[in-house]
């Protein structure tokens, strides 16, 4: 009752042995309910887990610095205050860097950068680095909800303590226990009024921090909007992507963007969802075919998306339109732009495939020969109509799942 200022430590456990197997287990379970949980079987996302756990740690100790000195500028000894200042800190330490390591990795290493070191589809990166930034969050709002019980319970033991003080003073054999009285309670007078001091001075930090996170959300609301328009409009087209409710409401939503905002930084992003809308929500093939192949006329086989659309015109072009022909094309392609792209062993395949409709069985059959011989014991991913991965095989078992050459009964 008596500290110049509350510690951090005393309200939120930031020990290592606690706090590194807590949010792993949060990471785990965030993964789990993103339905990612093969990511971990894959040597970068596994290795990019354990580096966010690692700068999750180090982000709560320095997060657990600034709480301290802050507490000890102001002579902080009632919790409230550090109870909303540690987690806002940590929080925005989180949302600043990590934009800070997006931006940066992307302008010095590509936007592709990390979807190639990852090994998985722009969707899965995308979707990988979403859940874990969102663990982050939610363990700092785990670690809030589990303080604050504690700040309740040091709410609670006051008056308790005041008590305990009030006993421990007074001797009941003494001869001057009116006095040790009189004394006990002055003490317990003095400290009442040393923590109303103390919370008078931790609800105007409280209602200043509160009324300074209103203008700046105020702020940057009106910054979005009326400076960044076309960014509430790619993320609106999103909102109705995802419900599966509207998708061509999604697509209007992005074609208004391309008209509007033709220079939108990230226009390449919204070329490539057109056509993807077409192709995964509208089922309207042809047209989703000449929009993947606008996209890579237009930017090119080193955009972000390039192997994705690359892909997609081959599965197109082989399952949906019946012309093996130009899937083929389109599979040499990949090949030579992408050696090492995720849907290079699916390339493999869609070869086979393709020369066995083109009634090219012999080729077929050399080409599957080879294929088990130099990727028979590798895995493919298994992905799904959301370009998500939703099984790991190998490519031999994969190949056998084709079933193109054996002899029916």
């Amino acid at each position: 009752m008596h500290e110049e200022f509350m510690p951090v430590t005393s309200i939120f456990e930031l020990r290592l042995k606690w706090l590194l197997p807590s949010a792993a287990a949060v990471f785990i379970a965030m993964l789990l309910a993103n339905s990612q949980r093969l990511l971990l079987q894959l040597p970068g996302p596994a290795a990019m887990t354990l580096a966010f756990l690692v700068y999750l740690a180090t982000t709560c100790h320095a997060a657990g610095f600034v709480t301290d000195r802050f507490a000890r500028s102001f002579k902080i000894s009632y919790p409230t205050v550090i109870l909303w200042f540690y987690p806002t800190m940590t929080m925005l330490l989180i949302t600043l860097s990590s934009w800070i390591f997006l931006i940066l990795s992307n302008r010095l290493l590509g936007r592709g950068f990390w979807s190639d070191w990852l090994g998985l589809t722009g969707q899965d990166t995308t979707s990988f680095f979403s859940a874990s930034f969102a663990a982050m969050m939610f363990f700092v709002a785990l670690q809030f909800a589990f303080s604050m019980v504690k700040v309740l319970q040091w709410i609670i033991a006051v008056p308790q303590n005041h008590l305990q003080t009030i006993n421990a003073s007074i001797n009941p054999l003494s001869g001057n226990i009116r006095e040790e009285i009189g004394e006990a309670l002055e003490q317990a007078r003095n400290d009442s009024e040393m923590i109303k001091a103390r919370r008078w001075q931790a609800t105007k930090l409280n209602r200043i921090a509160l009324l300074a996170m209103v203008i700046i959300a105020l702020v940057a609301g009106a910054w979005i909007t009326f400076f960044r328009p076309a960014l509430i409009l790619y993320y609106r087209a999103e909102i109705q992507l995802r419900t599966f409710l509207e998708p061509a409401a999604a697509w209007e939503t992005f074609r208004h963007l391309t008209e509007k905002y033709p220079d939108y930084r990230f226009i390449d992003s919204v070329k490539y969802r057109m056509a993807w809308i077409l192709d995964r929500r509208l089922n309207r093939y042809e047209e989703a075919a000449t929009g993947y192949s606008e996209f890579l006329t237009k930017f090119g086989n080193r955009n972000v998306w390039a192997d994705e659309a690359m892909a997609a015109l081959v599965r197109i072009n082989l399952d949906k339109l019946n012309q093996p022909e130009k899937a083929l094309v389109w599979i040499d392609e990949y090949l030579k732009n992408f050696p090492a792209g995720v849907m290079f062993l699916h390339m493999q395949l869609y070869r086979i495939r393709a020369l066995h409709q083109m009634g090219r069985i012999d080729q077929a059959r050399s080409e599957l020969e080879k294929a088990g011989r130099l990727y028979g014991k590798q895995q493919i991913q298994i992905i799904n109509s959301e370009d998500r991965m939703i099984d790991l095989i190998s490519f031999a078992d994969a190949v056998a799942a084709e079933n193109l050459f054996t002899d029916p009964e």
